[in-house]
């Protein structure tokens, strides 16, 4: 491909032959600190649209000479159009090193040091900005930061650089056109692919080497029965060009398996049978299906089109064909002992067909994606140096105050929580069953449960929840805005706008639970202000996933401030929104609580300009003068646009 007698030979020799070093393993020391406790499938994987999840595995094997053909032509390309490559900031001719690996995230960074510098610089100059000088990149290869010590699983992800502002020197030298189109593609796909990394072990690697051929894929949804709603969203287009192996699609026969063409609907028993309420977690028995399933719910709710599962030593590499609904899976890729190509090159050509990709497709994708609509993931890891923070003002119908009572009445008496998604790539077909586990804080309906072990429920006991685009996301869990509806037996129908904050993990359900012990402290005081209503905690059996419904209290002041213009670090507030905030945090003081967590996306005012305070998760009991009155300063600091982060709270 380059002449041996081209200056840059050297280094492109000693970059594109490498593989992983052959002293590559697992520390035996750590075998036994991190099996998978649990299946990787997550409450958000079971709510794909129907028109979206996977139905059928193609066992491909060529798959790996196609990304080597990819690479291939590439570079054909950029030396045939007068390009040429330079030693010049090059620092990519590391060898591959012995080592051995901890657990996932060790295995993440070993490949990052091996392919995640190397491979965006080279699909960044090949594909985006070839004209430019030296060897920084647009393109970022990120990792999800560790949670605790030892992991099974994590993620990494491929993306274009946020903002650009640290990449100056490529960026001055780009035609305005193509600056636009990296912009674009940033918009469109702020996640380009996504790699599952596991944890080096004989569990993942007996999982890697299973799945050698062709099969249907069993979706796995919720079980909740008697509920079915159809989804009738056209999928994202696929490339038709570019990466070699769409046209070899066609020797497979894929066909479309897209939605009929009917009108949506939703099918409502009178009576629903939940999954039951396990009295102890069973020991999970590891399933390559279940880890399947997650990378392509990933990739659904990115819209990207490749997939890569990496344990160190093996990897499997997926292409995501929308119209059949079909993952074309590669064999098992050996990383140390694989030749022609040699690993290093076979990444190349996978980042080269995974950009390739996004650009086709971003010039097919819907004009209010390309304008930065969200994907629909806000939920998942959020990349680097992004933060939640615009949510647009909910038009929310106001209930008379009769209105109100009855409702909270009506959610007080109720046991089950049906919880269907609507936004993005989710369009739940069976909705999640949230069984109620503590009773609701409006007064009067603070009376201890008992946790319903029935499988079966009347219609009436039960409460249907929409959850739309996430609002936000904390240490507790992700907050959605949620459409909630109820039958009355007389066949009234009331329906409301509220919120539903979701707690996944072990720390966010206590956290979850300290919360709501909390709103249930203030429920009982007289002349608190500013207080949401929270009507109660429920768990999804399935999942372990807690819900805490609540009043929906409106935008947050950091949002409205950013919506103004604004970069949200400090925001501006009337004098009757600063005294309304004054009233309700010296309430909470009175009523023997310090928030201990004032901050601008925890004050929030209603489509009636009523002020809220929220999240309750870092709330105590100690109430001593000096702690009470250095909060309200703290408050009194960000509403007049003071606000200091580095003083707070020390």
């Amino acid at each position: 491909m380059l002449p041996k007698d081209d200056p840059f030979y050297s280094s492109y020799r000693k970059t594109f032959d490498a593989n992983y070093h052959p002293h590559t393993f697992q520390a035996e020391s750590a075998l036994d600190l991190f099996p998978p406790m649990a299946s990787p499938i997550s409450f958000y994987d079971r709510h794909i649209g129907s028109n979206l999840i996977l139905k059928n595995v193609v066992y491909h094997p060529s798959l790996v000479s196609s990304l080597s053909k990819t690479c291939d032509q590439m570079i054909k390309h950029y030396l045939e159009t007068g390009h040429s490559f330079s030693d010049e900031g090059y620092n990519f001719t590391v060898p591959s090193r012995p080592g051995s690996f901890n657990d996932a995230q060790s295995v993440s960074d070993r490949y990052y040091e091996f392919a995640g510098r190397t491979c965006p610089a080279y699909v960044s100059k090949l594909l985006l900005h070839p004209e430019g000088q030296g060897w920084k990149s647009v393109i970022d290869f990120l990792e999800a930061p560790g949670s605790r010590e030892f992991q099974f699983t994590t993620e990494s992800w491929l993306t274009v650089t946020h903002g650009l502002g640290g990449r100056a020197t490529i960026v001055a030298t780009l035609p305005e056109a193509q600056r636009n189109k990296i912009a674009r593609l940033r918009r469109t796909f702020p996640r380009l692919a996504t790699w599952d990394m596991f944890a080096m072990t004989s569990t993942a690697t007996n999982m890697f080497q299973s799945l050698t051929r062709s099969t249907t894929f069993k979706w796995e949804i919720c079980h909740t029965m008697a509920v079915v709603t159809s989804c009738d969203r056209k999928p994202p287009p696929d490339a038709k060009k570019g990466f070699e192996l769409a046209a070899s699609l066609r020797r497979f026969k894929a066909r479309s398996s897209g939605p009929a063409k009917q009108r949506p609907f939703t099918t409502r028993a009178k009576a629903v049978t939940v999954p039951k309420l396990p009295l102890e977690r069973k020991s999970y028995r590891p399933n390559f299906h279940h880890y399947i399933q997650h990378a392509w719910a990933t990739a659904a709710a990115y819209d990207s089109t490749f997939l890569i599962l990496h344990c160190g030593r093996y990897e499997r590499i997926g292409f995501r064909h929308r119209a059949s609904q079909t993952l074309y899976l590669s064999g098992i890729i050996d990383t140390i002992n694989m030749k022609n190509p040699s690993y290093r090159k076979l990444q190349i050509g996978l980042h080269t067909a995974i950009v390739q990709d996004a650009l086709e497709r971003e010039k097919l994708a819907d004009p209010a994606t390309k304008r930065g609509r969200k994907r629909g993931a806000g939920h998942l890891h959020r990349e680097e140096n992004e933060k939640n923070t615009t949510s647009k003002r909910r038009k929310v119908s106001p209930l008379s105050q009769v209105d109100s009572v009855v409702l909270s009445t009506e959610i007080a008496k109720r046991k089950i929580l049906l919880v269907s998604l609507d936004y993005g790539a989710y369009c739940s077909s069976v909705p999640s069953s949230f069984i109620r586990v503590g009773p609701s804080c409006f007064p009067g309906h603070a009376a201890a449960v008992e946790i319903s072990r029935n499988l079966r429920h009347d219609i009436h006991d039960c409460v249907f929840v929409t959850l739309k685009e996430p609002l936000g996301r904390g240490a507790v869990g992700v907050v959605h805005p949620a459409i909630v509806e109820m039958t009355l037996k007389s066949g009234e129908t009331l329906k409301h706008d509220m919120a539903l904050k979701l707690a996944f993990t072990v720390a966010q359900r206590e956290k979850m639970a300290d919360e709501y012990l909390m709103y249930s402290h203030l429920s009982t005081k007289t002349n608190v202000e500013g207080i949401v209503t929270v009507h109660g905690i429920f768990k999804d059996p399935e999942s372990s996933a807690c819900g805490m419904l609540m009043d929906y209290a409106g935008q947050s002041l950091r949002s409205r401030e950013i919506e103004r213009g604004g970069d949200g670090r400090q925001v501006s507030t009337s004098i009757q929104e600063r005294e309304a905030f004054t009233r309700a945090l010296k309430s909470l003081h009175s009523a023997g609580v310090r928030h201990h967590d004032i901050r601008a996306d925890n004050l929030l005012l209603n489509h009636e300009n009523k002020a809220f305070i929220i999240d309750f998760d870092r709330a105590d009991n100690e109430v001593g003068e000096d702690k009470l009155e250095h909060e309200l300063n703290c408050l009194n600091e960000l509403l007049e646009g003071r606000y200091d982060s580095g003083s707070y709270y020390t």
